[in-house]
């Protein structure tokens, strides 16, 4: 499926952005940052990566006693 991304205007794979941000991300990350599918990989990832970053800096400053629950 062909999509025109809404921030930079270039024309993208749905099915590729979500291979694409699902193999590094994980699964259905594509989908839950843009559920209207309207974004390409490449505007959408310096989003999810700073969000992982920020959520790996958080478990960093939490320290080795922080429980997963």
């Amino acid at each position: 499926m062909k999509a025109t991304c809404i921030y930079c205007g270039r024309e993208f794979d749905v099915s590729y952005a979500r291979r694409s941000l699902g193999k590094r991300f994980g699964a259905g990350t594509y989908d839950d940052y843009c559920p209207d599918a309207n974004e390409c990989e490449d505007c959408l990832y310096p989003e999810i990566s700073a969000d992982y970053n920020e959520g790996a800096r958080v478990i960093q400053l939490m320290g080795p006693g922080w429980d997963y629950d």
